[in-house]
């Protein structure tokens, strides 16, 4: 008799923000708008609307559950607020691999599969039944140089009317595992020139 695998995913129980976001969620369809830089100092500037289809939440728990508690039902004056949410961009495993191998070689897209890439994250496919919304998510990989942050209020309002969607988020050890990998890669130090051997 085999041991069944341990669970790599949760399901995203709440559609609407009445849970907090957690570290490691899935989220579908999050929007932005980025300004367009040429425009400042006219007299209105101008912004794109960035669609990301998939992204990850990396903020701490903590302060995620901490902000959602005094956020909810209506925003109260506290040091617990946070005023963003840091993301990762997340894109299938496909297009990833299709630009790793063009660029780097099929021995590159190994070592992302197996996450000994220190730039990358490679997650397994999400099953329906892990999926809030029952349909699965391919195979996922994160490029842990394209996070961005977004107002944390404005992220709940995209969730709250449906325009962002909660799918999953990863569980124990996974969870650590990627907020670990994505903490090294922030804190890594470059060197000058490797140290130098007889």
């Amino acid at each position: 008799m085999t041991t069944p695998l341990p669970p790599v995913y949760g399901i995203a129980t709440h559609p609407v923000a009445l849970a907090p976001l957690r570290q490691g969620e899935i989220l579908t369809n999050v929007r932005h708008l980025v300004l367009d830089v040429r425009t400042l100092g006219q007299a209105e500037n101008e912004y794109e609307e960035i669609v990301h289809p998939f992204s990850v939440v990396l903020t701490q728990d903590c302060d995620l559950e901490q902000d959602h508690r005094v956020r909810f039902p209506e925003p109260q004056q506290s040091d617990k607020l946070i005023p963003s949410v840091l993301f990762c961009e997340v894109s299938t495993a496909e297009e990833l691999f299709g630009s790793v191998r063009a660029n780097q070689g099929q021995k590159a897209w190994d070592r992302i599969k197996r996450n000994n890439d220190v730039r990358y994250h490679f997650l397994q496919r999400v099953a329906p039944e892990s999926d809030r919304l029952r349909e699965g998510l391919p195979e996922l990989a994160i490029d842990f140089k394209r996070y961005f942050t977004l107002p944390t209020g404005e992220v709940y309002c995209r969730i709250q009317i449906r325009e962002a969607q909660r799918r999953c988020f990863l569980v124990s050890p996974y969870l650590e595992h990627l907020s670990s990998r994505f903490a090294y890669y922030l804190s890594r130090v470059a060197l000058p020139l490797d140290h130098a051997s007889d």
